[in-house]
């Protein structure tokens, strides 16, 4: 219940009851309204800090809270000898409306680059880029990307592979999600199996715009381990 509508309707309850009553009683149903407004307002308070932390533990082992400088370990990631030992160097934030995402940008013991995606809706969604890709790599169909958007409706041939139309849409890229170094882009996403192909069409703050087209694998959340959310110079 509301509790301006709670403290209204008990307003009302004890002027109209009041009369009624013994100057005996009225201390009594004064006392019973405060308590009764009190519990109102504890309940309401108890269910907005249960809505905001939801279980949740910003400084878990969770590949949700890595930052800039944490350390993580990827599992049966495809084209690597065994298991991929990652160092975070920056994180990413992508926002469609009021709907986010991130990419951890990472590098092994060699100093190469990986782009880890995370996406955390109704289920935890991990894809590592396992390749960028040129426009001739791949065929599309419609072949227009803007006509596949229009239809939300294609597929993508990659490899021999057909990997079909998932969504597509309009967000702002954060640069080590810096407001001060955003850049617009619009994506289109296709899946097949546990593999993503991924359009990118960019606006960057100068007026220039590009396409990037990116070859990723899904990640099973038990292939994710976490060894730092972040480290001591992280920022």
């Amino acid at each position: 219940m509301n509790i301006v509508a709670a403290i209204i309707f008990l307003f009302i309850f004890i002027v109209v009851l009041a009369p009624i009553f013994s100057g005996v009683l009225i201390p009594a149903l004064l006392l019973l309204t405060a308590v009764v407004i009190g519990i109102i307002i504890w309940k309401r308070n108890f269910e907005m800090k249960k809505s905001v932390l939801k279980d949740y533990d910003s400084e878990k082992l969770m590949i949700q809270n890595v930052q800039r400088g944490g350390v993580i370990r990827l599992l049966n990631v495809d084209g690597q000898n065994g298991d991929l030992d990652l160092k975070v160097v920056g994180r990413n934030l992508y926002m469609e409306g009021d709907y986010s995402w991130f990419e951890l940008e990472c590098v092994n013991a060699e100093g190469e680059k990986f782009w880890v995606d995370v996406e955390d809706d109704d289920e935890l969604v991990v894809s590592i880029v396992l390749k960028k890709l040129q426009k001739s790599d791949i065929k599309f169909n419609p072949v227009s990307l803007d006509m596949i958007d229009e239809n939300e409706s294609g597929m993508a041939f990659y490899e021999g592979k057909q990997f079909l139309y998932i969504d597509s849409g309009e967000a702002v890229f954060y640069k080590r999600s810096d407001d001060m170094r955003k850049e617009k882009l619009y994506y289109w996403d296709f899946k097949s199996g546990k593999y993503l192909i991924s359009a990118e069409r960019w606006d960057n703050s100068e007026g220039k715009s590009g396409m990037e087209y990116f070859y990723s694998q899904i990640l099973k959340p038990v292939s994710i381990i976490v060894y730092s959310i972040r480290g001591e110079s992280a920022e």
